[in-house]
């Protein structure tokens, strides 16, 4: 995607290591998506290590591909909005608080200790991306033709 200014790039380059981030701790932690899509329902047992993985690897290729400008940035907010999708529904069911049943340093511990400050800053980088698509849309880059 063609940047046009510090401001521009900044924010780009954000949201494309947000992306980075994002899919990086869903590689490497993908128990953690399991046990959200699992404890809230969504998806059936049988599938749940399945989109476990296909979540970070959907939003490893969008930003891949909207790096090397193939595509825009909006399937980069699809990917964002369905990770803010899956940690809103999960406080929504009250998943966040702190019923005293599981042991420090488990699973459940740590996935639902974190769980509302990520969805804070996943609302925060999905509205980012968003607002970034609406000015690249808004104001799009013109490139001038050379005719020899």
């Amino acid at each position: 995607m063609k940047t046009r200014g510090y401001v521009h790039h900044f924010i780009t380059s954000f949201v494309l290591m947000s992306a980075a981030a994002v899919a990086l701790k869903g590689f490497f932690l993908p128990e953690q998506t399991g046990l959200l899509l699992l404890d809230t329902g969504l998806v059936p047992a049988m599938y749940t290590d399945v989109i476990a993985f296909a979540l970070p690897l959907a939003i490893a290729v969008c930003a891949l591909l909207a790096f090397v400008e193939l595509t825009s940035i909006v399937p980069v907010v699809v990917c964002f909005s369905l990770y803010t999708l899956l940690s809103g529904i999960a406080l929504f069911q009250g998943l966040h608080f702190d019923c005293g049943c599981y042991l420090p340093g488990s699973l459940e511990s740590e996935v639902y200790s974190e769980l509302e400050p990520q969805f804070i800053v996943l609302l925060c980088v999905t509205l980012i991306t968003a607002g970034l698509h609406f000015f690249n849309t808004r104001h799009p880059l013109h490139t001038t033709t050379h005719l020899a």
